[in-house]
């Protein structure tokens, strides 16, 4: 039998995942401008830590202007998660990078340059590009997918997606005409294939073949 007093309790290491939370408590606290925050902090050099009451959100004034980190602060802490040192500061350099690309991608897309300055008009069409598939949705899928859209209603929902899809191509035609009856009596039949392969658009108009 086991006695009781054999049993030796057993210490148990849990590994903490680097950017969680728990991972943040464990560090020391060290003081920052004025305030005790973890040592892991990622509050950028020569920041300030507003003071006043609790208003939820980060304390860190950021640098060059940009104002006030505008982030909700961790429970029973004055910074966020990405100033007191959480999350994954590499992934986020990367997904912030591909962002980045992807956006400088779609202006080239557009035209706009950097001596170029974006109009109202240009930003729109890059928040549409960001949108493409619920803009698509919303022209096609959401009227035809409305229950309670009658059947005229339903019909010119198609009629305005088919013009916005499949616009209708419009093409101007100029053809010389006799200005008499008697001139148009003596065309002869080849004068009048040539005359209806114009109107037609006939590729064999050009050549007069």
């Amino acid at each position: 039998m086991t006695q009781k007093g054999d049993l030796s309790p057993t210490m148990v290491e849990v590994e903490l995942v680097r950017g969680t939370r728990p991972w943040i408590d464990a560090h020391e606290l060290v003081q920052v401008a004025g305030e005790l925050v973890p040592s892991c902090h990622r509050i950028p050099e020569g920041a300030e830590l507003l003071p006043g009451e609790d208003d939820g959100r980060c304390r860190v004034m950021l640098l060059d202007g940009r104002g006030r980190c505008r982030a909700p602060r961790m429970r029973g802490m004055t910074l966020c998660s990405a100033h007191a040192g959480g999350g994954d500061p590499v992934a986020a350099s990367a997904k912030g990078h591909a962002v980045k690309a992807r956006l400088r991608q779609r202006r080239e897309l557009l035209g706009i340059g950097p001596n170029r300055v974006a109009n109202p008009r240009q930003i729109a069409r890059v928040a549409a590009l960001d949108r493409a598939h619920e803009l698509a949705r919303a022209l096609v899928d959401a009227p035809l997918d409305d229950p309670e859209l009658g059947t005229i209603e339903r019909q010119q929902a198609v009629v305005r997606a088919l013009g916005e899809t499949f616009p209708l191509q419009q093409m101007t035609v100029e053809v010389e005409l006799p200005s008499s009856a008697a001139g148009i009596a003596e065309l002869g039949w080849q004068d009048m294939q040539q005359l209806a392969a114009r109107l037609l658009g006939s590729p064999d108009s050009e050549s007069g073949e």
